[in-house]
């Protein structure tokens, strides 16, 4: 079968009460001689159904089904069956707004990555960015810890559309249960040439699904942040980044991550034992620069009683007094 103009991949996993409205968003503006491949990753809820129902009514669809394997491995199923000349990421809960693929395609002829906004309240656009082409990442050194450590936008799969030659031989890594996207990205971005960036917020993420981090808790921040630091680096000696720059950068972003674990930890209710909350505040507040991070967060998020308790906690790294506070109101992380 012969090459498309894009492929656009989905994994579904009990996407039931948003697929269609995702698949609309899509298809609405997808060209003809385009595909959207829906990968249903072992879904209980009847979405291989749904996949099946708008693949029939829609050519320009495929529905893919494999047992349950995370996405990761829904990505991947997806990267090995794709055609398009350009490729996209698109979750099952989301959608993207309409003019994306109008605007897109005539800039991707001349750049390896096409780079848009997030929509966030109002329809506005969530995060900054440049407007226009840019000749190389590198050239953006300056606004790395915004990208990587405040907002995360390199990170992301679903604010890009990827020339397909720019992701060949890559897959997701399917130990990663978080920052998949991350590592994925690393090396993908390590390779890039030119981007051209539209600012214009084509992508309606919801941020209220059960497995987006503001709402699923965990305790694995601090071990993927380990994990994924060797493809950062990658990245960033890509870049030109020198031995300092780029540590200094690391620990900006690790001491972002214990700042979200310790939220985490903080924030939400769970069932770890004293010692396992007492392991993971002691890890999130061994470096000095981590504590800085938390000690920052903290200021920023609790009032004078509570900041209080929690800065001596951080400044003295009392992990055991943050323990015995989460189990004394059964909070944490599953």
């Amino acid at each position: 079968m012969g090459e498309l103009l894009l492929s656009v991949i989905v994994p579904v996993y009990n996407a039931a009460a948003t697929l269609n409205a995702c698949a609309a968003s899509i298809l609405d503006q997808l060209p003809q001689d385009s595909e959207l491949l829906l990968v249903n990753d072992g879904s209980t809820d009847g979405c291989a159904a749904l996949c099946d129902a708008l693949a029939a009514a829609d050519a320009r669809v495929r529905a893919l089904h494999q047992p349950n394997g995370g996405a990761s491995a829904a990505r991947n199923a997806g990267l090995a069956a794709a055609r398009g000349r350009y490729l996209q990421f698109v979750d099952a809960d989301d959608q993207l707004m309409p003019g994306l693929y109008a605007a897109a395609l005539p800039h991707l002829a001349g750049a390896d990555l096409f780079f848009f906004g997030i929509a966030g309240p109002g329809g506005l656009p969530r995060d900054r960015l440049p407007s226009g082409p840019v000749p190389a990442l590198a050239s953006l050194r300056a606004d790395f810890p915004y990208y990587l450590v405040e907002t995360g936008l390199f990170a992301a799969l679903y604010n890009k559309i990827y020339r397909a030659s720019l992701l060949r031989g890559l897959r997701f890594d399917p130990a990663l249960r978080i920052n998949e996207d991350l590592q994925f990205n690393m090396q993908a971005l390590a390779r890039c040439g030119a981007v051209f960036f539209d600012p214009t917020p084509y992508y309606l993420y919801n941020d209220t699904a059960d497995g987006s981090l503001s709402r699923r808790l965990r305790t694995d921040l601090l071990e993927a942040e380990v994990y994924t630091r060797p493809a950062v680096l990658g990245f960033l000696s890509a870049c030109g980044l020198n031995g300092e720059e780029a540590a200094s950068l690391l620990r900006r972003r690790q001491g972002n991550v214990a700042a979200a674990q310790c939220a985490l930890l903080l924030g939400r209710p769970g069932k770890l034992t004293f010692s396992q909350y007492r392991a993971l505040f002691s890890r999130a507040l061994g470096p000095a620069h981590c504590r800085a991070a938390v000690l920052a967060w903290v200021k920023q998020n609790y009032s004078a009683a509570p900041r209080a308790f929690y800065s001596a906690c951080v400044r003295l790294r009392l992990a055991g007094g943050l323990a015995a506070l989460c189990r004394l109101r059964g909070r944490s992380c599953p």
